[in-house]
């Protein structure tokens, strides 16, 4: 079973039913079940307060990814860690930007629905151990 919790601002108005749909897709693609993963489409001002304080870079970015279990952020405060006692595990949490997502779609001619999904493909890729320069 893969759950995916999305968690968005009052504001934002997502399809949250499509990134369920993107998290489903890359997971099995990749024959990972028995899953959760946590999504949370956050404004600028709390994406910068995450991205200085957990990930040390200064200033806003579009996503960011948290793996529930990767050695070198154990120390670090997730997001939303949710504890459970089932034999789902949690792999992580990824934060998108809700106005960095607009501001993309406008300047690549996509939908900021279809935007969000990229980057929550992007995050999701980085929990399953994809990394890039």
């Amino acid at each position: 079973m893969i759950i995916t919790s999305v968690h968005v601002g009052s504001r934002y108005p997502v399809n949250r039913k499509a990134i369920r749909a993107s998290v489903e897709r890359i997971l099995k693609e990749h024959n990972v079940d028995e899953i959760e993963v946590s999504v949370s489409v956050v404004g600028s001002r709390r994406m910068v307060e995450l991205n200085e304080r957990l990930m040390k870079h200064e200033g806003v970015t579009d996503v960011l990814s948290f793996p529930q279990h990767d050695p070198e952020q154990h120390k670090k405060e997730f997001p939303h860690t949710v504890k459970r006692d089932d034999p789902v595990s949690h792999l992580g949490d990824i934060v998108v930007c809700f106005p960095e997502a607009v501001k993309e779609a406008r300047k690549l001619g996509k939908m900021v629905d279809a935007q969000i999904c990229f980057l929550v493909e992007h995050g999701l890729l980085h929990l399953l151990g994809f990394h890039h320069d």
